[in-house]
């Protein structure tokens, strides 16, 4: 039995001539809060790309709940319980808000074809499932009001909301936030991470979260790894992080990380 959810070995990941990432690891344990942190361009997305199936990688192994997950496809990944959010909104524009969080449920569907075709007795328990779990997740995140809104019709930080919404719906045990807050003002952000706290509870997730947002994801991470050039320079509580040389080095006077 594996200690620890989700287990990173030797990751590497080449572009042609250019490295991406290096010879990373990562050990979470269940239950943490992990952050990921660097300037741009250091690859923190193309470690979530990795790990969440989107791309593969060149050389190393990743373990999910002890088993090997490296070649599984994302649907595969997002099945088992580990979910993740993008940068960039992946919301559908032209769908209610609760149309985009059902949609988040169907890596779990079990009824097929000739279920909806025949409109069995199945098809009606599992879609009583699915809403009672969007109503649940409406509720956490105030969105209960949007329901029957438009996607595209609500403001960016209620559609950032929705996004990491729509990610609980796979029923996910970790979940990899990829710049949760961007495009937020300060008081949006503050609200988000009050959010976050409250599902990590409640759905009892382990969490992964890379942001640019310092204040943000030091007031969340137990653990945070910072990389520069696709390497790990520093590894550690929030104070060791902020106070390590190395760090301050690769972000070399921007004021983010002392912010």
């Amino acid at each position: 039995m594996d200690d620890f959810i989700l287990r990173v070995e030797g990751l590497w990941k080449n572009f042609g001539g250019l490295t991406a990432v290096s010879d990373y690891h990562l050990h979470l344990p269940q239950g943490a809060t992990f952050g990921l942190i660097g300037p741009n361009g250091a690859g923190k997305t193309t470690i979530f790309n990795l790990i969440s199936g989107v791309i593969k990688p060149t050389k190393g192994k990743i373990f999910f709940k002890g088993r090997n997950i490296t070649s599984f496809r994302p649907d595969q990944i997002a099945a088992l319980g580990l979910t993740r959010t993008f940068q960039n909104l992946r919301l559908f524009p032209s769908l209610s808000v609760e149309m985009n969080l059902k949609i988040g449920a169907h890596v779990h569907a079990k009824c097929g074809f000739v279920s909806t075709l025949l409109s069995l007795p199945s098809l009606f328990r599992e879609e009583k499932v699915i809403t009672e779990r969007a109503q649940n997740i409406l509720e956490v995140f105030e969105l209960e009001d949007y329901r029957n809104e438009l996607c595209s019709n609500l403001p960016y930080g209620l559609q950032r909301k929705l996004d990491i919404a729509r990610s609980l719906m796979t029923e996910p045990e970790v979940l990899f936030l990829d710049e949760p807050s961007a495009g937020m003002n300060d008081q949006e952000a503050e609200e988000l991470a009050q959010v976050v706290r409250e599902i990590k509870e409640r759905f009892r997730l382990t969490l992964v979260i890379v942001e640019h947002r310092m204040p943000f994801v030091m007031g969340l991470a137990e653990v945070i790894q910072v990389l520069d050039y696709g390497s790990i320079i520093a590894s550690g509580s929030p104070e060791e992080v902020r106070n390590n040389p190395k760090v301050v080095e690769a972000y070399l006077g921007t004021g983010d990380l002392i912010a």
